[in-house]
């Protein structure tokens, strides 16, 4: 639908928020001390002029933009085979006429007139990008307790309205104290001008105005600080690198200063900069300490001339506010009603809310931004799925799954009929596969089955494992931990896939790293499956759905460093020491603790790893033989490397066919 096209409200009414009673609007809180902020309506979100309640709505100028399709769910096109029923009987005829399907190119079963709309629309007016550039550009990054999330919040609800979808806002928790992450410069004044890139914690104190003020560099040995104080006073304190075996002696500095009134604390972030932050203060004891990461070759250059006893002036101006809490905390949840099973669900979504230092737009606007077009798509392509498909979104994900764990917890009585969590996190590759167990992996063929050969250069395949993991780092383990089918969608295969480490909780997470073929091809996947998934005649089933458990090594690292050893752990029983430093896990170099942990899952039961020790590089062996689920382990690693290894060989040649 084009964006001048008229709106078809027919008799229902939308409007751009549901009523007060299903999302609380003005929230009402009283000033806790003058640090803190009060949470107001923002620029950009609709006032109550926007609903006239009484009649067809044509939105005011100061409400939201919003990309609609027909309120109304429309038919399948006369030209079009009315939506095919997906049972036992189409799966045997499609088994039955399979090789007849590949010569004439026909429709498989799944593919039915609902799915084939999908995938034109995907095609020729795929929105995805707009509900991205929306959420990075108009909204901004959008940290669970914030202004910008519940913009967010709001919008979404709103835009799933516009599609015709049943929207509203849950309620799941609060934040004693939010956070508002607005403005930020920085500079060397003296020598010379040069500006300055850094980050700042969430949830501590910004500048009271641009402070210029004198640099002053950490002694090796902290206790000279305590001869220091009057040159600190008013002072950038600016820490050395030290690695985390050297954390005592960051602390020493900090108890030694902690009565010296300085203007902040500069450190190295890094490159890329990681954005983090502890949301778990009170209103009556806020952080006051201004902490800068300074990207690392300017920190290194900082800390060369101040060695040099260069005389450096910096200017920082950084607004970050507190705001008055409690501050409540929302999942947004839209309803597909399911025609044959509306209490039955297959879930769609990812986490909405973002670390604030930077856009947000792969972590998670990507994931948003494919959930409501997938939606957009089902509502105007007719979709009527006989279970519910259900459109979320959770907040509170970044600070530990907080919201998804707490929708859990809430509805208990909800897990057993939910068939499937499809979760959106990875960022802007494109979608590329699902895995799970064997009982699984039938009807998750089946269920995306069209999405192969669809694009050529997006290949998407099925794999099978020995079970769902409970722990994760996104949204659909929560739902894993109470025997749900939760999945994490596999990405990227592509020729052009970007780097994700690069912008995940990085300031480089804009919408200029965003691909937006990848996108578009990724809302029909998790269109196409999620509708296929609801057709079916079962819910996927529950047989060895679980995992078993990972390797552990038994030890806290920093990087490649060992930090500390645990008692009774296979590093103990190697002989590993604090201090240590992993060099190769059978014969392949180790560089970061991802790589760690990617090796020694690969291994066999009996891993070599080299290690440093001082000036001593020693051979030393773990064994996971007697481990309760090493088994199952190695049983899943044989197959996984059977699989890769036909994925390598060269395919053979096709014999060519003619019409």
């Amino acid at each position: 639908m084009g964006g001048n096209e008229a709106l078809d409200f027919s008799s229902t009414l939308f409007a751009c928020r549901l009523e007060n009673n299903e999302i609380p609007i003005n929230r009402e809180r009283s000033p806790v001390n003058s640090s803190l902020v009060p949470l107001r309506d923002t620029p950009g979100i609709p006032p109550s002029s926007c609903y006239p309640g009484e009649r067809p709505l044509r939105f005011a100028a100061n409400c939201p933009p919003l990309i609609t399709t027909r309120s109304t769910i429309p038919a399948p096109s006369a030209s079009r085979q009315p939506p095919m029923r997906i049972t036992k009987l189409t799966r045997l005829s499609a088994g039955l006429f399979a090789g007849l399907l590949l010569a004439t190119g026909a429709l498989s079963a799944q593919r039915d007139a609902v799915v084939e709309e999908v995938i034109h629309l995907g095609r020729t007016e795929n929105r995805v990008m707009d509900h991205l550039t929306y959420l990075s550009e108009e909204i901004g990054h959008r940290l669970t307790g914030s202004t910008n999330i519940e913009r967010s919040e709001r919008w979404a609800v709103a835009q799933f309205q516009a599609f015709g979808l049943e929207a509203r806002l849950e309620r799941w928790g609060e934040f004693p104290v939010g956070f508002d992450r607005h403005e930020q410069t920085g500079a060397m004044v003296r020598p010379h001008r040069k500006e300055l890139v850094f980050g700042t914690p969430s949830w501590t104190p910004g500048t009271p105005g641009p402070v210029r003020a004198l640099a002053v560099l950490e002694p090796e040995d902290p206790e000279l600080l305590t001869e220091m104080t009057e040159e600190l006073a008013g002072a950038w304190f600016v820490r050395r690198s030290r690695k985390r075996a050297d954390s005592g002696l960051s602390q020493r500095a900090r108890e030694l200063i902690a009565d010296v009134e300085i203007a902040g604390e500069i450190a190295d972030g890094g490159e890329p900069i990681l954005t983090f932050g502890r949301h778990r203060i009170k209103p009556d004891n806020l952080p006051t300490d201004v902490r800068i990461r300074l990207r690392s070759d300017q920190h290194k250059e900082l800390v060369m001339r101040l060695s040099n006893e260069e005389h450096v002036e910096l200017e920082f101006d950084i607004d970050n506010r507190f705001l008055t809490g409690p501050v409540p905390q929302f999942n947004v949840i839209a309803d597909l009603v399911g025609s044959e099973f509306p209490n039955e669900y297959v879930i769609v979504g990812g986490h909405h809310d973002t670390w604030d230092g930077s856009d947000g737009a792969q972590d998670n606007g990507t994931g948003m931004a494919t959930t409501m077009e997938a939606a957009r798509l089902l509502v105007k392509a007719g979709a009527q799925p006989r279970r519910t498909i259900r459109f979320m979104f959770w907040s509170g994900e970044e600070q530990g799954l907080l919201g998804s764990r707490a929708y859990v917890e809430a509805h208990p009585e909800l897990m057993e009929n939910i068939s499937a969590v499809l979760v959106h996190d990875g960022g802007t590759n494109v979608l590329s596969g699902l895995a799970g167990p064997p009982a699984l992996t039938e009807d998750l063929r089946f269920a995306t089955a069209p999405l192969k050969g669809l694009h050529s250069d997006f290949p998407f395949r099925i794999a099978e494992n020995l079970g769902l993991r409970r722990s994760g780092a996104s949204d659909h383990s929560s739902f894993v931990a109470a025997g749900v089918p939760g999945f994490f969608w596999r990405q990227g295969g592509a020729r052009d896939d970007a780097n994700y480490d690069w912008v995940h909780h990085t300031q480089y997470d804009t919408m200029d790293q965003a691909r937006p073929e990848h996108l578009r091809h990724s809302a029909i996947v998790v269109a196409v499956t999620a509708y296929n998934l609801a057709m079916l005649d079962n819910k996927l089933s529950r047989e060895g759905l679980i995992a078993p458990s990972a390797r552990k090594l038994g030890v806290f690292l920093d990087g490649t460093s060992i930090t500390r050893v645990v008692r009774e752990g296979k590093a103990a029983e190697a002989g590993w020491k604090a201090g240590d430093v992993l060099l190769k896990i059978d014969g392949r170099k180790v560089t970061s603790q991802r790589e760690i942990v990617r090796f020694l899952q690969q291994a066999d039961s009996q891993v070599n790893v080299l290690i440093q020790r001082e000036e001593e590089q020693i051979e030393t062996a773990l064994d996971y033989t007697g481990d309760a689920d090493e088994a199952q382990r190695m049983k899943a690693l044989r197959k996984s490397r059977k699989e890769k290894a036909v994925e390598k060989a060269p395919e053979e040649a096709q014999p060519a066919t003619t019409e």
